[in-house]
């Protein structure tokens, strides 16, 4: 497979009372041609942060470094008239809450319309007609009379339904789902997810699927990366890191996860909380959590290493099978 998109060194620093905060730092992978590629962690590992990044959507202030090469083109040093054209037409990104990236004083049809029109060139007419093949691909009932209504009007589902349709509409050869089903009943998430895939089968784009939630991930993401305190810990196929964790975070999160064939097992859940990024602890950012960390992991902090099947950040858990990346 070809790569669409190539992130390389990606590091994005914050202004903070005390100087610019690392928020993440070091980010490099790959996502290829048709492909879903999965970013997990716990709220605050960077995942949005990244996912914004792409796009070039950070704070004002923010400083960014790193590469992010889509189809052969780096999008960090381009102005935003160049960066106009690849948002919405190439890039398009769907947000965590559709109550707030669905503007509640617009009807779904200027919405959608808006954003073609923009991007297209379109007339009102044409604009329309799509907006409504948008809808009906999105599974909203009555697309015509769905146009005229408002964001508040609809559930949840049909919600993030309709805020698919409008990252969707012009086409994206890559498209950012971040959180797509936060806050949604397990049945509508299913719904959501299983959306994404069958749209990504019929278009042939690729995903950037964001979430905390591994069971999510297990049936939708090709590859899978997890991140914690704003670095990749563990990458891989996602059948392989879900079957074989590495590191020992990715193992906590599995753990936290309830079973539906082992219902009398109890959960168990990682101690302690993700620390803040200005308050990060010395060598390896999760040792104070982690059951494994040994007097070296508080001293040292882990390099990402690559393995045969994989990378991973922890020498106690992957040392005897690790090589170093580059070597």
């Amino acid at each position: 497979m070809t790569a669409l998109l190539e992130v390389e060194g990606l590091t994005i620093r914050l202004p903070g009372p005390q100087g610019p905060v690392t928020i993440v730092e070091d980010v490099d992978f790959a996502v290829q041609e048709g492909q879903v590629f999965g970013i997990a962690g716990e709220s605050g590992s960077g995942k949005t942060m990244t996912a914004l990044a792409l796009l070039r959507l950070l704070p004002p202030r923010a400083q960014l470094t790193g590469r992010i090469v889509f189809k052969g083109r780096d999008l960090v040093p381009l102005g935003s008239g160049a960066l106009r054209e690849v948002r919405g037409q190439q890039i398009s990104m769907v947000f965590q809450d559709p109550m707030t990236s669905l503007h509640p004083m617009l009807s779904i049809g200027r919405i959608l319309t808006d954003v073609y029109r923009t991007h297209s060139g379109a007339g009102k007419r044409d604009a329309r007609q799509r907006a409504v093949e948008m809808l009906e691909a999105v599974r909203i009932p009555d697309p015509q009379s769905a146009l005229d209504s408002f964001p508040h009007q609809f559930s949840g589902g049909m919600r993030q339904r309709i805020a698919i349709a409008a990252a969707l509409i012009c086409g994206p050869e890559l498209l950012i789902a971040d959180e797509p089903t936060t806050a949604l009943d397990v049945t509508v998430q299913a719904g959501v997810i299983a959306l994404l895939d069958q749209l990504r089968e019929d278009t042939g784009m690729s995903v950037i699927l964001i979430t905390h939630d591994l069971g999510v991930m297990s049936s939708t993401a090709d590859e899978l990366t997890v991140m914690y305190a704003g670095r990749i810990v563990e990458s891989g196929t996602t059948r392989r890191v879900l079957q074989e964790p590495r590191h020992p975070y990715t193992s906590g999160l599995l753990g936290a996860l309830p079973h539906p064939e082992r219902t009398d097992q109890p959960l168990v859940p990682i101690p302690g909380s993700p620390p803040a990024a200005h308050e990060l602890p010395s060598g390896c950012a999760f040792n104070p959590r982690c059951g494994l960390a040994v007097d070296s992991c508080r001293v040292e902090r882990p390099a990402l290493v690559t393995l045969s099947d994989g990378r991973a950040a922890c020498p106690v858990a992957v040392a005897p099978a690790a090589v170093k990346a580059g070597q």
